[in-house]
């Protein structure tokens, strides 16, 4: 009877998985590929919000989105990611599901995020500037966490490194509009993220377009480095 298989490897995997006896391998029961899973949330959520930050309106309706595609669907994804060995993967999609949760609870009044800075009135310009500010700061980390996991995905694929290039560029332009509030920028933000959430999109349909699934494959641009 042939070993069954416990670690998939997927496009987004850094890690050797741990050799295991024959008997422990016969015994496991075979777990599925959460990397789609991660990625379609991914992908929602940052087309969502960009959609808004294109056009400049107000996103109030990101707050389920944010909540439960983007924070508890992702943060599932991850914790999976983690179950198959896949510590890129894991890291990425709950570290990001706690972004989109967090991000989520801005726009809600109960956390009284606004209010604490004077920012739910239009017309509190000191609010506004202080509101903005903090969120530039936020920003900034995110920032500074995309930009690490952009150099840690070098030798992965084509499509998770132009992802992640796009991100990272998008947060750079949300840095520059939370602090001069130029509405420009936010446009510029918006654009980048649509492009973001496209080519998360295609690696999406790359992964699950397996050969027992679909005739249709696609490629990712394989950037490993190959074994003399």
């Amino acid at each position: 009877m042939p070993d069954a298989q416990i670690y998939i490897q997927d496009f987004m995997r850094t890690e050797k998985p741990r050799p295991q006896s024959s008997a422990v391998r016969r015994h496991a029961p075979k777990l599925g590929n959460p990397t789609p899973l991660g990625l379609s949330a991914f992908a929602l959520s940052v087309m969502v919000v960009s959609i808004y930050n294109l056009f400049n309106s107000t996103p109030h309706v990101v707050v389920g989105v944010s909540l439960f595609t983007g924070g508890v669907v992702q943060f599932a994804a991850g914790m999976w990611e983690f179950k198959v060995g896949n510590t890129f993967g894991g890291t990425g999609f709950s570290a990001f599901g706690g972004f989109w949760a967090s991000f989520g609870v801005l726009y809600i009044p109960a956390f009284g995020i606004q209010a604490a800075y004077g920012a739910d009135d239009l017309n509190n310009l000191p609010g506004q500037i202080a509101y903005n500010n903090a969120l530039g700061v936020y920003c900034i980390a995110w920032l500074i966490f995309t930009f690490i996991f952009t150099l840690a995905c070098m030798r992965t694929n084509v499509g998770v490194l132009s992802a992640f290039v796009f991100l990272t560029m998008t947060f750079g332009a949300l840095v520059i509009f939370h602090f001069t509030r130029t509405i420009f920028f936010l446009r510029i933000a918006g654009g980048l993220g649509l492009i973001t959430s496209s080519i998360v999109w295609y690696c999406l349909a790359a992964t699950l377009l397996t050969p027992d699934l679909s005739p249709i494959s696609l490629p990712l641009g394989d950037l490993s480095r190959k074994e003399k």
